[in-house]
């Protein structure tokens, strides 16, 4: 027995070793797990579960920058239609535009492949290039809608920006030489005209010059008239009564014989008649009468050979007794009356 033992020991050991050899040489088989179900619904086991993602630091920056940029860009905009418009260069409008698309391609949308972008000999690619090639496009297309620049007009302060002092000037008309006022509606100030009264007050104490020029008178302020206010006619000067001299002519009628009481139409170009009204006391006495209407307009005695020198309307006469006898004997007594006209020139 103990030999039919040991001649079988041998052999199971080499039988093992053989299971061993084949063993090692079979592949690899995991077990496999089976789904557990619940409720009628399959549910993956505990470590084949997805775990929830969740955002990094780095995310939450980004998706800051996105959202502030991308507000950013329509805002800035927004302020062209102001009533006081605030005028965001368009440049920068195009930057923040750029930065939220390249920040948004590149985070969260997986990017752009093989981007890049060409400016003369400058090429860039990746993030920068779309940030550089949204901003480029965006500047362009803003250029359009932004407002033309308003042109700022500077303040104006009539009692600052103006010199000599406006209190020591005022303007004048053209064409009237009158004082006139200055309005200016877009700085709402005004330049009123002086008064008359004050500017009659001021004139009070100017003197003037008078000067012939062409057979006019010129008023002016300096003396050798080249200042000229105005011309001042010669009539002016004869209803004030200056003048250099006066030229007297006389311009007779003729000589009529009168009795004490009659009355003689001396000249047809005379507005009056002349009538005696009796002689007393060597005075010689006449009246006047228009023509017209036998009105007396003057009334007046004359003592022997004198003369008296009156005035009708615009003009003079001189009337002279040239010879009188107020008590002849073989006669009646006259008086013989010289009329004319006294011209005066004025010079």
């Amino acid at each position: 027995m103990v030999n039919a033992n040991k001649r079988n020991q041998p052999h199971s050991t080499s039988q093992d070793s053989v299971a061993d050899e084949i063993d090692s040489e079979a592949p690899h088989i995991q077990p496999v797990q089976s789904h557990v179900i619940e409720g009628g619904r399959t549910r993956l086991p505990a470590d084949r579960q997805k775990r929830p993602h969740t955002l990094s630091a780095e995310d939450i920056v980004v998706i800051i920058a996105i959202v502030i940029t991308l507000l950013l860009a329509p805002v800035l905009t927004m302020l062209w239609s102001l009533e006081n418009p605030i005028l965001v260069p368009p440049p920068i409008i195009a930057i923040f535009l750029g930065i939220a698309v390249a920040s948004l391609l590149y985070r969260f949308l997986g990017g752009v492949y093989n981007a890049s972008f060409t400016i003369g000999a400058l090429k860039v690619t990746g993030s920068a290039a779309i940030l550089i090639f949204v901003a480029w496009w965006a500047n362009e297309e803003l250029k359009g809608f932004m407002p033309a620049v308003p042109t700022k007009t500077p303040v104006f302060d009539l009692s600052k920006d103006v010199s000599p002092m406006a209190d020591t000037w005022y303007a004048v008309s053209t064409e009237t030489g009158k004082p006139v006022s200055l309005n200016f509606p877009h700085h709402h100030q005004q330049h009123l005209a002086p008064s008359f009264a004050v500017l009659s007050d001021f004139n009070l104490h100017r003197p003037l010059n008078l000067h012939q020029n062409e057979g006019n008178l010129v008023v002016s302020v300096d003396d050798n008239a080249q200042h000229i206010m105005g011309t001042l006619p010669r009539v002016e000067l004869k209803e004030l009564g200056f003048f250099n001299k006066v030229d007297m002519r006389l311009r007779p009628f003729e000589v009529a014989t009168f009795g004490a009481k009659q009355g003689i139409d001396m000249h047809s170009k005379l507005p009056f008649t002349i009538h005696t009204n009796g002689f007393s006391e060597n005075y010689t006495r006449f009246t006047l009468k228009s023509r017209s209407d036998q009105e007396v307009i003057y009334e007046d005695s004359i003592l022997l050979r004198g003369a008296k020198l009156f005035q009708y309307r615009d003009k003079y006469y001189f009337i002279s007794v040239v010879q009188v006898n107020h008590a002849p004997e073989d006669i009646e007594p006259y008086a013989k009356i010289y009329l004319a006209e006294l011209g005066v020139s004025y010079l």
